[in-house]
Order: C-alpha cells, then structure tokens, then sequence
C-alpha cells in the first residue's frame, strides 16, 4: 500500500504529467502513422539483373558476357515508410531466365523481377525491362603482338641528319581474354600515341592500347591482361633510340693472337670493302666502327695469297648501320680480304723411343715422376711464327703440359705438348700434339 501510494502520487506531480503526456503522444502517433500511413508509388532505379543458373550452361561451361552491369528500374506501391526506405532495393530480385539457352551465342533473355521476401508489404507494379540480350561463350585466353601507330606532329619524328629505330613497345605480347567467339577475331593490339618531330635525342612515349578485330570493329567483353601499371590504365610504354647519322671507315679486330704479336698487322695486311659506311651513333660520333672478327685460328698462314672473309654487321650497343633503303638500324655486309705477311714455318721433331730427349714440364702441381717413351699423334711439330722470330725454334721451346693429368695416374699416359714463344704458334690444334709418358711410381 505504502508503494501504490508513491506511485499514485506521481500523477499529482505536475513536472510528471507533462512528460508523461509528451511520450504518450508520441507513442500514439507513431502507430496511428504506422497503420494509417498513405500508401505511395516510387521507382526504385538501377536494380541489378541477375542471371539464372541452370545445369546446362553449367554443364557446357558457358559464361555470360556483358551482363555484369544490366539493371532495371522496378515501379513498387506500398506504405511510405516501406517503400521510401533504401534497403528496399535489396528485397528486389531482377532475374534474367535462362531456360532457352543451349548453345553459345548472344541470346534473349526474358526478365522477371519478384521479391526476396516471402510476404512484401508494397506491390510490384511494372519494370522497365522485360528482355535482355546476353552473349554465352566459352572464356578463352590468347597472345596478340602489340602494334605502335604513331603519328608525328611536326615533320619527320627524328631531325635531320638523324635516324631513330623502330617503336619497341615494353610488352611485344599482351594476353587477351573474354568470350572466344570475339578473342579469336582479334589479330594485334593497336598502341596510338600523337608525338612531337624533329628529335635528337634518345625517347620513349606512353601510347593507349585499342583492341580491333580484323574487319576494323571493336571486339565486345574482350580484356587485356596488365603486366605493367600503363596497362592497367589502359596504356603501354614505346621505347625508341634516336641515332646521330655519320660517316665512319670499316675496322677489323683480330682475336686469338700471340702474346707475343703486340699488333696484328705486323704479319697480315688486310682491307674492308666496303670502307666506309654510314652508322648511327646514340653517344659520340666515332671515326671508325669494328665492323669484322676474324680469329688467327681461321687464317691459313701457309696460303700467300688472298683469304677473303666475309661478316655481317647488325650493330652493338649504341653504334648501328643505317639501312640506305628503311632510313632505319639494318645489316650490312663486310667483305674482309687478308694476306699473310712475314711468317715463317718450321717443324720440330718430337721424342722418340729412340730419342726420348727431355722435355720442361708445366703446371705439374702433383709433383709427378714420368719418363718420356715416345711421341703420340704426331712425329713433327708444325709451328708459325714472325719471320724474325720463327726460324730460331727448337725442340727447347716445346713444353709438356700436366695440368689435366690426375694424381693417381699410372702406367703409360699422352700429354699436351704446348709452345713456349710468345711470338709463335702451333700449326692446328694443342690436341694435335701430344708426348706419351710413363708415370713412375
């Protein structure tokens, strides 16, 4: 009784009342605006498409194509407090039915759009798209060569008395994917980009990248796999070298020449044909450009007359020929004639069983006890050399080379046999040459 009397005493209670009243109002709003609310029209926009799955296109391992980005606009009546809330979009269920399809291809599509809900409480009244067209195909994935078109805005894209290489996108390759009906009609990707002219110097631009099926069209729902971040916006890098054109006479290196021959042409004379040639230079301008290699290895020293040898120069780093023809880096033919000079010949006798004189020895690092018992291949030693020089080879200049022999060889073993003049060399091959020892336990 003590606690209903508190209680009943708060109605006496003016501050109370009046709070009591506001909520009490409100409350009674709310549910009369509840269940008395107007009901209203809206369209609600933009509500996706969904496509329907059935066992057949999965079965085939069909795919849809450009469906991603489908929606309807979905006219609704109801309450206003339903239908004018925004998550209303998400009871909508915009389906796009597959039942007639059985075969790639771009199809018809009805479209239904219903309810998530079991029991809506607003009514779908009309939508504004009742078919679609969807392309089914099967995903394919190939390589397509990148093409650079590039149109100059001032005159030629290198200046005068310059030349540039051809556009070397960064990819040469890009991966193409999407319906394969459309990736097989797609031979290369075009790269565009709009440059300046009259270049010196070395430059690379950024070209967009555009997809092109061989009749001219655009392909539909066909990608390009990024490698690089230009092509995940759609663009790729050209590089290209601008070369400063000049003049130059052909040079010859020689390689495989004795130590002791400090220049070559002490005992070959040779020319170039042609001399002189135009090249391209991305540094300095040189007044020379070695244009042939040839090896002593590959000269007949014994053949007084003319050896011709003939080299092909595509350019090396930063020196290129300028095709007369392209304006561009090409190839071009060198004709090398050599004639021997000063060289003499000898021979020397190697050990026999009957002279097995003694021979140095070198890189015996085992330490290794032999007699010499005879030759191997061969009897002679043929050995060239500068005139000078040549004539006064013997049998003191030859060499057993051990730096292949094992430490646990036995018995009767072959060893090279190697010169000791710088300023000579061995007629043919080392192997040629070899001494036939016994290993001395």
């Amino acid at each position: 009784m003590k606690n209903s009397r508190k209680l009943s005493d708060l109605f006496y209670n003016n501050r109370f009342l009046l709070i009591f009243s506001v909520v009490a109002a409100v409350i009674i709003w709310v549910v009369v605006a509840v269940e008395f609310s107007p009901e209203t029209t809206i369209t609600v926009r933009n509500v996706p498409i969904r496509i329907s799955s059935t066992g057949l296109i999965d079965s085939k391992k069909l795919e849809a194509f450009g469906a991603e980005n489908l929606t309807v606009d979905v006219t609704v009546v109801g309450k206003r407090y339903i239908v004018e809330d925004d998550s209303i979009i998400n009871d909508l269920d915009a389906v796009a039915n597959t039942a007639s399809v059985t075969k790639s291809g771009t199809h018809k599509l009805s479209v239904d759009v219903g309810s998530v809900s079991t029991r809506p409480q607003y009514e779908i009244v009309s939508y504004t798209v009742s078919e679609v067209e969807v392309l089914f195909d099967y995903y394919v994935e190939k390589q397509v060569p990148v093409e650079p078109v590039v149109s100059v805005e001032n005159g030629s894209f290198a200046a005068d008395g310059y030349f540039a290489e051809d556009f070397e996108p960064a990819v040469e390759k890009v991966t193409i994917y999407g319906p394969k009906s459309e990736v097989e009609s797609v031979m290369k990707v075009d790269a565009y980009a709009t440059v300046a002219g009259n270049l010196k110097d070395n430059n690379g631009f950024t070209a967009s990248l555009k997809l092109a099926k061989q009749n001219g069209d655009t392909p539909k729902y066909v990608g390009i796999k990024a490698v690089t971040d230009e092509m995940a916006n759609g663009s790729i890098y050209i590089n290209t070298l601008i070369y400063k054109e000049a003049k130059a006479s052909a040079a010859v290196t020689f390689t495989d020449v004795p130590a002791g021959i400090a220049d070559a042409g002490t005992i070959v004379e040779y020319k170039v044909e042609p001399a002189q040639a135009v090249f391209g230079f991305s540094d300095v301008v040189s007044e020379s450009v070695p244009v042939a290699t040839i090896s002593f290895n590959e000269i007949d020293f014994r053949n007084k007359g003319e050896q011709t040898f003939v080299r092909e120069y595509s350019g090396k780093e930063g020196v290129v020929i300028k095709d007369e023809e392209t304006g561009k880096p090409g190839a071009g033919s060198f004709t090398v004639t050599v004639t021997v000079k000063n060289v003499g010949y000898v021979t020397v006798e190697l050990p026999t069983e009957e002279n097995p004189y003694a021979m140095k020895d070198i890189s015996n690092r085992h330490g290794l006890k032999y007699e010499i018992v005879g030759y191997g291949k061969q009897s002679m030693v043929g050995v060239f050399g500068a005139s000078e020089n040549v004539y006064s080879v013997s049998a003191q200049d030859l060499q057993l080379d051990f730096s292949s022999v094992a430490a646990d060889a036995t018995g009767v073993i072959e060893v090279p046999v190697i010169l000791g003049r710088d300023s000579c060399w061995l007629d043919g091959e080392p192997s040629d040459y070899t001494v036939k020892v016994n290993i001395i336990r």
